[in-house]
């Protein structure tokens, strides 16, 4: 596994920060009633807990009522998606990102983020990396010597087959000399069950955006030992990113709204203008500082052709490490 090729992954997966417009339909924006935002994996993982903040904010600003949040737990996010590409409600909206496109292209799943209408990607995050709190772990360094001495025995847990949480194993993996086909990942369609995993001992590490992980880091059942975006978490401001520890590797997943295919321009656009003036908000974006995540809003046709530029990239990149066998 060459390099220059984990190289391209990083850029793949850390998107820069992009703005989009604020494009309001004629006349009063009217809150959107009975809004239902579908997270497609289990409760406490970045979907779950982005769906959860959200819904709040739209509800606290009035930009929807009787707002109502749930999951679809299954294969990935797979089970989800179809379940939203084969929905009439124009009122149901799903969280997504790159983790999908990542599972769908691994499973080589009929469905796509292709099916459906892309209304907002919203938020970026950094991974983090983390061992139970009582291993002998106590440096990511010393965690990565023993990781190259016996890779198959160090087992690492994360998300979806196929997304951001594997390729930065890889990539952690070839910083240190170790083939990536010998990393034993354990995937999971939630953070919480990867929480499971490590506290139980079927896992010997973690990686996750760092709200999934950081209540365990700062109740003490975890320890975190690297960030791997290009500048420290708020969240966690003691926890190194992985460039100060000596590992050229930096890395951000992307979070996105999406709705069911066939939405009238009319109703794509109520929804847009919504995620729009949700991202205005004052609120919204205190949420955002909060949780640690990067604003990186992108609406239109600009937000078409960056999913397919990364459906198309992530097609090719995860068929060199052996997870597709084609694009």
């Amino acid at each position: 596994m060459s390099r220059t090729f984990l190289g391209a992954v990083a850029l793949l997966v850390s998107v820069s920060a992009v703005t989009g417009c604020s494009v309001f339909g004629g006349g009063e924006f009217q809150p959107i009633s009975g809004l239902r935002i579908m997270t497609p994996s289990a409760p406490g993982g970045g979907w779950d807990i982005t769906s959860r903040k959200m819904a709040d904010v739209l509800q606290q600003e009035k930009l929807a009522s009787g707002v109502s949040t749930y999951n679809v737990d299954g294969d990935g996010g797979i089970a989800g998606l179809n379940q939203l590409v084969n929905s009439a409600d124009d009122a149901t909206v799903m969280t997504t990102g790159q983790v999908m496109v990542g599972a769908t292209v691994a499973a080589k799943s009929a469905k796509s983020l292709r099916d459906t209408t892309l209304i907002a990607r919203t938020v970026a995050e950094s991974e983090i990396f983390v061992v139970p709190a009582d291993s002998k772990w106590l440096t990511l360094e010393q965690f990565l010597t023993d990781w190259a001495a016996n890779p198959k025995g160090t087992p690492i847990t994360g998300g979806s087959a196929g997304g951001d949480d594997q390729i930065l194993a890889y990539q952690l993996a070839d910083q240190i000399g170790i083939d990536p086909s010998l990393v034993r990942y354990v995937p999971n369609s939630g953070g919480g069950e990867s929480v499971n995993k490590l506290l139980s001992g079927e896992a010997k590490a973690g990686i996750s955006g760092v709200a999934t992980y950081a209540a365990q880091v700062k109740s003490n059942k975890l320890r975190a030992l690297g960030v791997s975006a290009d500048r420290r978490s708020t969240v966690l401001p003691d926890v190194k990113t992985l460039r100060e520890q000596g590992l050229g590797v930096t890395l951000t997943k992307w979070r996105a709204l999406v709705a069911r295919p066939g939405l009238s321009s009319s109703a794509k656009q109520r929804l847009v203008d919504m995620v729009t003036r949700l991202h205005e908000s004052a609120a919204w974006q205190r949420v955002v500082s909060a949780n640690d995540w990067l604003d990186q809003f992108l609406t239109g046709p600009d937000l078409d052709r960056f999913v397919d530029q990364e459906t198309s990239k992530v097609s090719g990149l995860l068929a060199q490490v052996g997870l597709r066998g084609g694009a």
